[in-house]
């Protein structure tokens, strides 16, 4: 057994809101390409959402693990949280009815003593919709803006997972 990662690209996000269901955020989160560097950005009192779907590899064993990469606009001090969610859906089961399982939370962390600078967070995602191999997945990111204290955006410059491999 070994890791894997599956890399999702910020400027594949889809920005229009989470998956719609109770408790989701209803609106996307922003997105910056301007300074070559792309960044997903999050409101700090409003909540947003980016969401991400493909194939889980066939060698998926078990354990998914998010790995962000964010830094803070203008924040110096005080804490950011993020909320990942993940929906699986096998064959035979409806891809239009959204089903998130319970969101697992980054908890608040605090952000880094300058705006700018660049910050990574590692979450075991406990609550993965018994996903499996093969089966299309679709990952909820979103701002937990009422755990989190920071002012300013949130930048999100990369997202991944990782597995365990069979």
């Amino acid at each position: 057994m070994a890791t894997a990662s599956i890399i999702l690209p910020i400027h594949s996000a889809k920005l229009v809101g989470g998956i719609v269901t109770s408790g989701s955020p209803a609106q996307g989160a922003g997105i910056d390409g301007g300074s070559d560097l792309w960044k997903l950005l999050f409101d700090a009192t409003t909540a947003e959402a980016a969401v991400w779907q493909f194939r889980m590899p066939s060698n998926f064993a078990s354990t998914l693990v998010s790995k962000i990469q964010y830094a803070m606009a203008s924040a110096t001090a005080d804490t950011v949280a993020f909320d990942i969610a993940i929906m699986a859906v096998a064959d035979g089961e409806d891809i239009d009815t959204p089903s998130l399982d319970t969101v697992n939370s980054t908890g608040a962390i605090t952000v880094p003593g300058t705006a700018g600078f660049l910050d990574s967070l590692s979450t075991d995602l406990a609550n993965e919709d018994s996903v499996a191999a093969g089966e299309l997945c679709v990952v909820q990111l979103s701002r937990d803006v009422a755990l989190d204290s920071a002012t300013g955006d949130a930048e999100v410059t990369s997202f991944g997972l990782d597995y365990t491999t069979s």
